[in-house]
């Protein structure tokens, strides 16, 4: 009976027996069937067990703190993912610049951006008119130069920025018209136009006055023709008012002469005003320039021998007297003061423009690791030229800042070009380079999303180097470069005063 009543009280359903029992026989069923036993979950919490990990409950200060840490994190990754992955650029503070109108932007070889390019290669470069080669190429860029002591046209061609196969492909053109070992070292002028990419659109060798060989490309090929005619020279009086776009070419093409005068004006401006960012509607200029014909038939200009410029930025007066016993000539105001200055007012040579984009093109300032930079912003392709007479320092690609042109100028002062699509002539370390020689074009290289020019200033004395203010070019007071050259006084002054008192009274206002 002890033992029935025991084995009994063994076996008795007790408080969750038959929950054991069923949890067993589901387990052992569970496994016949080739399945895992089902694991009970415990609710720890309830039954009071203390292992598990308790966390504090949050201060309502801590937990705004934290989630506008996350919110902050999770910004900055999208914005930089967008600058750096999306836009490709360089810099967050362009975010919030307006885009530029297109100017006949095309991406069909990679280049282009929100401000077009410059010097497309054109379909055809021959224009039909009998003597002027360059008809029509305004829109390319335009170089001139001498074949001087020692120089083939080779070597001038390098030297200007045509690429190899282009040299070759001239040479070969001229040679059965032209013996290129006789001109060699002659001093004879060469005139070129060519497209951003260093390809040959037209070229002019002036073998002596009204003798001329001229090339230009038309269906893939260079067509060669000599001209020889009797030359002849004259002064003309050109009175230029700007329109409302401010647009320098038109007003010139309304006045009835030719694209190029308006490169003419602007090249010797360059040191008072930049007329692709200053030039304003109503502004005035008149001047006396000579133009050159072969026979009956329009040539080019040659020298301007007075300009005056009256406008927004200023009024100027420049004209033109060479020294005796000098073989250069130099611009004088009225008074025989000099008008050259150390440097330009731009690092750009002026260019054609839209005027929808004209509102892009005036610099800003632009920090970049602790450095100011003056940023300029121009279409592919756009005329570098160097600020001043100097020496190559540095030129090559560099990284973040692309392709890099350094100048030591006079005075210790280093200017430095960054982001140029590629650079002109020979430009290794000690080269020397003239104020406004043709250096590079503006680009895209290096770190950023848009076509441009960064101009850098620093001045580098005893081993300290300052950085300087880059828009020091462009400023209008006292502080402005220093005029190169002395003023003309006594016999000189009177010379010069005897010769420009007919172009003074010439430039008068009509009426006036």
């Amino acid at each position: 009976m002890r033992n029935e009543g025991k084995r009994r009280v063994q076996g008795a359903p007790g408080k969750g027996g038959h929950r054991r029992r069923a949890a067993k026989v589901t387990a052992e069923a569970g496994s016949q069937r080739g399945q895992s036993p089902v694991k009970r979950r415990v609710n720890r919490r309830v039954q009071g067990d203390d292992r598990a990990p308790r966390r504090a409950p949050l201060d309502p200060h801590e937990r705004k703190v934290r989630n506008r840490t996350v919110l902050l994190l999770t910004l900055l990754a999208l914005v930089n993912a967008y600058v750096f992955v999306w836009r490709e650029g360089s810099s967050v503070l362009e975010l919030g610049a307006p885009r530029p109108t297109m100017i006949g932007a095309s991406d069909d070889d990679g280049g282009g951006g929100p401000l077009g390019s410059f010097a497309d290669p054109p379909e055809r470069a021959c224009g039909g008119d009998p003597v002027r080669i360059f008809e029509g190429l305004h829109d390319q860029i335009f170089q001139a130069s001498a074949l001087g002591s020692g120089r083939t046209l080779r070597l001038l061609l390098l030297e200007l920025g045509v690429a190899g196969p282009e040299i070759d492909a001239v040479e070969a053109a001229i040679r059965p018209s032209l013996d290129l070992g006789l001109v060699a070292g002659t001093g004879a002028p060469v005139r070129v136009a060519m497209d951003r990419r260093g390809g040959v659109q037209a070229l002019e060798i002036e073998l002596a006055e009204g003798h001329l060989v001229q090339a230009c490309r038309a269906d893939g090929a260079l067509q060669v023709r000599t001209i020889q005619h009797p030359p002849v020279s004259d002064i003309a009086v050109v009175r230029l008012e700007l329109g409302a776009d401010a647009d320098l070419v038109r007003a010139v093409v309304e006045a009835g002469e030719r694209p190029e005068l308006a490169d003419l004006i602007a090249e010797l401006l360059a040191f008072d005003v930049d007329l692709v960012t200053e030039a304003h509607p109503r502004d005035r200029v008149e001047l006396l320039v000579e133009k050159r014909s072969l026979g009956k038939s329009f040539h080019r200009y040659g020298a301007l021998l007075a300009v005056r410029f009256r406008g927004a930025a200023g009024r100027f007066s420049y004209f033109r007297h060479q020294a005796e016993g000098s073989k250069l000539a130099v611009y004088y105001d009225a008074e025989g003061r000099p008008q050259r200055r150390a440097l330009l007012r731009s690092p750009l040579r002026f260019h054609a423009i839209s005027s929808d984009a004209r509102a892009m093109m005036p610099p800003s300032v632009e920090v970049v690791a602790g450095r100011a930079g003056a940023l300029y912003r121009r279409p592919e392709g756009a005329p570098v030229v160097a600020l001043g007479d100097g020496v190559v320092r540095l030129a090559e690609e560099t990284g973040d800042a692309g392709i890099v042109v350094e100048l030591e100028l006079p005075g210790g002062v280093v200017a430095r070009y960054a982001h140029l699509l590629r650079t002109l002539g020979d430009l290794r370390p000690g080269v020397k380079v003239r104020q406004g020689q043709l250096i590079g074009l503006a680009g895209h290289s290096g770190k950023t999303a848009t076509d441009r020019v960064r101009l850098e200033l620093r001045r580098e004395e005893g081993g300290e180097v300052t950085m300087l203010d880059p828009l020091v070019i462009a400023r209008g007071d006292e502080g402005r470069p220093a005029i190169v050259g002395a003023p003309l006084r006594d016999k000189a002054l009177g010379r010069f005063q005897s010769e420009t008192a007919p172009w003074l009274r010439a430039l008068r206002p009509v009426g006036g």
